[in-house]
């Protein structure tokens, strides 16, 4: 990895890994997705396994890790082992991606990685909105009664909703987090002003009612956190970005106004599109099997067999806490406080905000969204890695420094 790294440019290896996670849509069907960015890790790792080394790994790793290791066993005594089969591969592939991930990230700077997130950031948002107009070019924007997507536009119930490079529109604005954070706290020149402009206006156009209230709550974090002149630049950019964003949607006559606020009052008459129903069902397995759950990636088996369809619960901690039992649960709970702690102590909140502000909004959007192994998740917890294993590395400098001159 070092001769690697030793031309010119270094960004590039962060740069495609990045870009690829992005395009996690395009895929190869071979049993499972195989995607662009698995294929460019492996490559990676071929090419460098003499170099490849694990590093110990934090607490909050293994406690990542032991997690998986219980909800995969769960799958042992499920009632549909081919499921459970099926998410122990996805699992493997998942967790070596990552350590590949994190390997990279070593090898590289702070400032490459934050470069490669400024300038990945503008191209997803760029390209998704392309394709969001151009969806609507090609469709109208027309209400109908059926699902339609085309390009980077999802029909969805009357809701000319964005999905972009993605197949789903809160997914979208899951993978987005990231960026929305990143260009958040850090609104110091054009590219950034520009980015977050971007995030805004994509974020909203995928209407998604879980999704945005998380950001708005992290928006409110940043708010207390930061001091006057950051919060008055702040809300000065968001302003500018909302006008500018009606001025376009009157522009080419699209009631923003009145999607929105349709989208939030059909929360209760829909049922959270039919979430609290799932929620509840998944309440009612995990009270038939406490301890060990229904069994690893059972729960859609388990609603297909009396509704001739497969869903998923939409919500990630009762998923684990049906498929996986209380043990399971407490397991990722923990693996995320620990996490959160970790961030707070090496004091991310105040040099790093966008790390702790990202893991929030995950956090939060999880309570809508089935994510047990998701590769935006897992790029992440590399990027948090990689910016605790350089605090460390520098605290250790200065007590060398301090022992050396004392």
């Amino acid at each position: 990895m070092e001769r690697l790294l030793n031309n010119k440019s270094t960004t590039w290896p962060i740069f495609l890994l990045l870009l690829f996670v992005t395009l996690s849509k395009y895929n190869l069907s071979i049993g499972f997705s195989l995607k662009i960015y698995m294929i460019f890790l492996a490559i990676v790792f071929c090419l460098y396994i003499q170099d490849f080394y694990i590093r110990k790994l934090y607490g909050y790793e293994l406690l990542l890790v032991f997690f998986y290791f219980t909800y995969c066993l769960s799958g042992a005594f499920s009632k549909y082992p081919e499921s459970s089969i099926r998410i122990i591969l996805g699992v493997i592939i998942v967790l070596g991606s990552y350590f590949i991930m994190r390997f990279i990230l070593e090898q590289v700077s702070i400032r490459d990685v934050e470069l490669s997130i400024a300038n990945v950031g503008l191209i997803f948002n760029v390209l998704s909105l392309l394709l969001y107009i151009i969806g609507l070019q090609v469709t109208g924007g027309s209400p109908t009664d059926k699902e339609i997507t085309s390009f980077g536009l999802l029909l969805d119930r009357n809701y000319p909703r964005l999905i972009g490079l993605l197949e789903d529109p809160n997914i979208f604005l899951y993978y987005n987090t990231l960026f929305f954070c990143f260009y958040l706290t850090r609104l110091k020149g054009l590219k950034n002003s520009i980015g977050f402009l971007l995030c805004i206006i994509t974020n909203l156009l995928t209407f998604s009612r879980g999704g945005l209230v998380a950001l708005v709550l992290v928006v409110l974090i940043y708010i207390v956190l930061e001091d006057l002149p950051r919060k008055i630049k702040m809300l000065m950019v968001s302003l500018l970005c909302l006008i500018l964003f009606y001025i376009t949607s009157t522009f080419i006559q699209f009631d923003f106004d009145q999607i929105i606020t349709s989208r939030f009052n059909d929360f209760l008459s829909d049922g959270g599109s039919g979430r609290f129903e799932l929620w509840g069902l998944a309440i009612d397995y995990f009270i038939s099997n406490p301890l060990i759950g229904i069994g690893a990636f059972n729960f859609s088996e388990y609603y297909a067999f009396k509704h001739s369809e497969h869903l998923y619960v939409h919500n990630t901690y009762l998923e684990i806490l049906a498929e996986s039992g209380i043990t399971g649960f407490l397991m990722y709970i923990s693996f995320l406080l620990a996490l959160f702690i970790k961030l707070i102590r090496h004091k991310l909140y105040k040099l790093k905000t966008f790390v702790p502000l990202t893991l929030i909004a995950f956090a939060f959007q999880m309570l809508s969204l089935s994510l047990i192994i998701n590769e935006a998740f897992f790029l992440f917890l590399a990027i948090a890695f990689k910016y605790l294993h350089e605090y460390e590395r520098k605290e250790l400098l200065k007590h060398t420094e301090k022992d050396f001159k004392g």
